[in-house]
């Protein structure tokens, strides 16, 4: 047990000090905060462009502005409106024909284009100006604004504002990749670390010293643990970006809940357990980094399916593909998350997805645990399925079980 600590912490250290793990666990958060900064300047950047014009000139040809606040000024003819914006009285002005009713075009003219933040306020005198004459005020006043959105998450009793119904369903997805990048990536590095030690013959050293068993799991242990820093980096920055993100419309009011991320951790660990065990199993059979990526490249493909069926659990949470989804092991932990976080799974999936990844994590950890001791010192010779079938049954092997043990 002592060799084992001794494994994980030296794989915990050696990893934490690679530029790579560097790069995505501080790199991505301080990415994520310079995009936020050029969103929300962006944003504060749209809502000053009509500031920037000062007064707004208009010409109605149609007669059917009978009131204008500021920054709006009338003006009698275009040659006036035009004289006005060529001294800098006017950033811009507007023109609306004798037959604006039926046609409904406008003219624009400005000395810096046209921002939406014109064209809306344009739209809203307009609207002011037309809708009384309806003759009925309550309708008037409800063709102006006329739906004020709250969207209600009835799974954690959520109001939220229109805009940041997009921030709801998008959350889902970052949630989930975030989790699924860090066991993946953390499992990786031990694949890695099994075919280079093989490939050096550093192995050869080590078992010298550690039993094959306290090598495996030192190495899953030390480098689960670096997932677990991975995450809580990111889950800090995330927290912090929702934080100061509240000015911005998409962002405003949604939060992480405690649950979520507490059952996304278990899922994290079992996601992890399996992809490391099969991850070893891999490593130790290869003998070069780019035979193990191919093997690993199957088993990634298989695990990312749900990207492609986001729009069925936000449209049909409970289709067949969804539980589907949702049940088998290796898509089990990306799917899961996003249906948890969209308030969309079952408590009988939920439960039944936890206990059907947990027993394939242990038995392929068992599975690659055999694996790993017999192939450990086989060089130069991938095993055939048939001889790895062997291996996990315990049939005693010849031949190529005898060299791999000497």
């Amino acid at each position: 047990m002592k060799h084992l600590w001794i494994v994980a912490r030296r794989e915990y250290l050696t990893n934490l000090r690679r530029p790579s793990f560097l790069f995505a666990a501080f790199g991505v958060p301080l990415f994520m905060v310079g995009l936020m900064f050029l969103v929300t300047t962006l944003i504060s950047n749209a809502e000053g462009d009509l500031d920037s014009l000062g007064n707004i000139g208009y010409v109605d040809r149609a007669g059917v502005i009978a009131a204008a606040d500021a920054p709006f000024v009338p003006y009698a003819d275009e040659a006036g409106a035009q004289q006005a914006l060529q001294d800098g009285t006017i950033g811009a002005y507007f023109v609306l024909p004798a037959d604006y009713v039926d046609s409904g075009e406008v003219t624009i003219t400005s000395r810096e284009g046209a921002p939406d933040s014109l064209k809306e306020a344009i739209d809203h005198l307009l609207l002011a100006n037309l809708t009384p004459q309806a003759g009925d005020d309550a309708l008037a006043s409800r063709l102006e604004d006329p739906v004020t959105l709250t969207v209600r998450a009835l799974d954690r009793g959520r109001d939220l504002e229109e805009d940041a119904a997009i921030g709801v369903i998008m959350l889902p997805v970052v949630f989930a990749v975030v989790f699924f990048i860090s066991a993946q990536t953390t499992s990786s590095y031990l694949m890695s670390s099994v075919v280079e030690e093989k490939t050096n013959r550093m192995i050869e050293i080590l078992i010298t010293s550690v039993t094959p068993l306290e090598l495996l799991f030192g190495k899953i242990v030390g480098l689960g643990v670096l997932g677990l820093t991975q995450l809580s980096i990111w889950l800090i920055a995330g927290a912090l970006l929702l934080q100061s993100g509240q000015g911005v419309p998409a962002l405003s009011g949604i939060e992480l809940p405690l649950d979520l991320i507490v059952i996304s951790l278990v899922y994290f660990l079992l996601a992890y357990l399996l992809f490391a065990a099969v991850m070893a199993g891999i490593g130790a059979v290869s003998n070069s980094e780019q035979e193990s990526r191919q093997l690993a490249g199957v088993f990634t493909f298989v695990s990312v399916f749900p990207f492609f069926f986001f729009t069925t659990f936000l449209l049909n949470p409970n289709s067949p593909i969804s539980v589907a989804l949702t049940l088998f092991p290796l898509t089990a932990p990306l799917t899961s998350i996003i249906r948890l976080s969209l308030g969309a799974l079952p408590v009988w999936q939920f439960v039944a997805s936890l206990l059907l990844l947990g027993l394939t994590a242990a038995l392929v950890i068992w599975m690659s645990a055999r694996v790993f001791r017999w192939s450990l010192l086989l060089y130069g010779k991938r095993p055939t399925p048939r001889e790895l079938w062997r291996v996990i049954r315990g049939t005693p092997m010849t031949a190529v079980g005898t060299a791999a043990q000497e």
